[in-house]
């Protein structure tokens, strides 16, 4: 009788030996697993909370459907709380710390934050190859050379869309009056030249003004909504409170300001300004951007010798049905279901149809 329950005691130890064998080595089988996967990260400029970002990482997510193989990790480093160089140059050490604790082969670029703080800085090192995407402008202001441990999505300003938008916008007149403001960015630069270089049909651009800090752009704003039909606003991310002062005004006082003391149609070819007050933009989409990018780092990890060099061309439109009502501003039907269709309208009256 003893011998049998010493037996059988023998045997219970060597089975929970047995299976914290099995365990152990499956968990080690795992752990190797998960370090010989590829790893992609994506840097993002601003925080997930943003409908841009929102878009990119779906976009990301649609392409990862049916992929196993990568180990994938998100950072945000959430720019636009950051007003002042010191706080951006941590947000940016801070990124990098996380970067090199994940060591990923392909480190994915988000805006142009996320390129002058994080990405720039992987440009020599071998054994992470860069992809940049969102750069509003030009990209080797960052010191990219395509094809030279980068690739990435270019973004161009959709102009040629937004002069079928205007037109509609203003049923019946003639020569509608345009005038641009923005920022000094180098996105701004750009736009600028695109619409100063574009054949428009039956829109006469006719000025263009650009500022570095807030007390002149809430000038210049004043002084075009008194000349013209339509004020095209592009970016106005950090700008200084005033040409003696480093500091950053948030970008969602600035439209603010703006909205309470012009009375002329406002859009934008940036998706922000509608999110924070303007009325109408045309912009690249986000999502195809996302998609874009994945596929390309996937592409990247199966050929060292790729680096994307695609222009994204699908296009998204944002719309806030507050400012369309309160300047009385014509939008075809078409837009209207486009922006419900991708939760692109913003603004209190419709907030709900658009499922916001």
């Amino acid at each position: 009788m003893v011998d049998n329950l010493h037996t059988v005691k023998i045997k219970s130890l060597i089975i929970k030996m047995l299976k914290g064998l099995v365990f152990s080595s499956l968990l080690g089988i795992l752990v190797l697993y998960n370090v010989s996967r590829p790893r992609i990260m994506i840097v993002h400029s601003y925080d997930p909370t943003m409908d841009t970002v929102k878009d990119f990482d779906n976009g990301t997510k649609k392409i990862l459907e049916n992929e196993f193989e990568p180990l994938v990790q998100i950072y945000y480093v959430n720019m636009l709380n950051k007003s002042t160089i010191k706080q951006k140059i941590n947000a940016g050490v801070e990124a990098r710390a996380s970067i090199d604790r994940f060591r990923p082969k392909i480190l994915i670029a988000v805006g142009d934050e996320a390129q002058e703080f994080a990405a720039k800085f992987y440009l020599d090192k071998k054994k992470t190859k860069v992809i940049f995407a969102g750069v509003k402008g030009d990209f080797k202001k960052f010191g990219y050379i395509p094809g030279k441990n980068v690739g990435g999505i270019i973004e161009v300003p959709q102009v040629q869309e937004l002069n079928a938008l205007i037109n509609s916008m203003f049923p019946g007149k003639k020569n509608i009056r345009l005038a641009h403001l923005g920022d000094t960015s180098t996105i701004v630069n750009l736009t600028e030249k695109i619409l100063v270089q574009h054949a428009w049909k039956n829109v006469k651009f006719q000025d263009s003004i650009t500022v570095n800090d807030s007390v002149s752009f809430k000038r210049a704003a004043m002084l075009l909504s008194q000349r013209y039909d339509l004020l095209l606003i592009s970016s106005y991310k950090g700008l200084k409170k005033d040409f003696n002062v480093d500091d950053e005004v948030a970008s969602d006082e600035i439209m603010k300001w703006v909205l309470e003391n012009t009375s002329i149609p406002i859009i934008s070819t940036l998706g922000y300004a509608i999110e924070e007050g303007a009325g109408v933009a045309i912009v690249s989409s986000a999502y195809d951007q996302g998609m874009l990018a994945m596929s390309s780092a996937l592409a990247m990890l199966k050929k060292s010798s790729y680096f994307p060099n695609i222009t994204s061309r699908v296009l998204s439109v944002f719309l806030n049905d507050d400012h369309i009502s309160e300047r009385q501003i014509c939008v075809p039907s078409i837009y209207r279901s486009f922006a419900v269709g991708t939760q692109k309208l913003y603004g209190h009256n419709n907030a709900q149809e658009a499922g916001l």
